[in-house]
């Protein structure tokens, strides 16, 4: 006996564990990233860093929005990433694109190495890791 309530108190806890990491039983606000799931992706635009759409409110209108994502990205040395700032002023043909097998966002820009020059290299980010919707208005988590 003693067996089975173990058994069922670690199928209990795994199965509340997937819950909250799937974000099943948590508020939507709390949920980190995945704006492009409730926000127009049809209408999306990146001018120099700053990222516009519209997103749903939680009454279900939508609201237009924007971030500045100069804010927390950032070029590490020709490379897209988070925790970093001002990545606009060292990487053109900045532009939104969608994952066609997760149809997830991701921010593409051709990017300087640190050392500066006139060589760029590709490099790619996914939008959906840090910004959200939050009751309409994008956030970064």
């Amino acid at each position: 006996m003693n067996k089975v309530w173990l058994l069922i108190r670690g199928a209990m806890a795994f199965l509340f564990a997937f819950l909250v990491g799937t974000n099943f039983v948590v508020d939507k606000a709390m949920a980190t990233g995945q704006f492009s799931f409730s926000c127009d992706k049809d209408n999306i635009q990146i001018n120099g860093s700053i990222l516009s759409t519209s997103c749903k409110k939680n009454n279900g209108d939508l609201q237009p929005t924007s971030i500045d994502l100069n804010k927390y990205i950032g070029n590490s040395n020709g490379t897209l990433s988070w925790n970093d700032t001002n990545f606009s002023k060292t990487c053109k043909n900045i532009a939104p694109a969608q994952l066609l097998s997760t149809r997830q966002l991701i921010l593409v820009a051709d990017c300087q190495l640190a050392a500066g020059g006139d060589k760029y290299y590709p490099s790619e980010l996914e939008l959906d890791a840090h910004i959200a919707n939050t009751d309409g208005t994008l956030k970064y988590e």
